[in-house]
């Protein structure tokens, strides 16, 4: 089982976490969080509606998907 956790911001920027249905939803958003905060301070606004992969670039991401991928239950 599987979750879509969405997070839209007042600005209009939003983004999406799909995770298994132990994944805890506060850690979800958290992640949801940083990255929309720091992408909207380094992407100009102008530049969301129209822009993609190709022509934005977001290197941060990676690191992000690579710290919050793997979550460990607590002992």
């Amino acid at each position: 089982e599987y979750l879509c956790h969405v997070y839209v911001r007042g600005d209009g920027l939003a983004g999406v976490v799909i995770a298994d249905s132990e994944y805890p939803q506060r850690v979800c958003f958290t992640l949801l969080d940083k990255v929309l905060d720091e992408f909207s301070r380094q992407v100009s606004k102008v530049e969301w509606p129209s822009g993609s992969p190709a022509t934005i670039g977001y290197a941060a991401l990676d690191g992000y998907l690579s710290k919050y991928q793997v979550w460990s239950h607590p002992a």
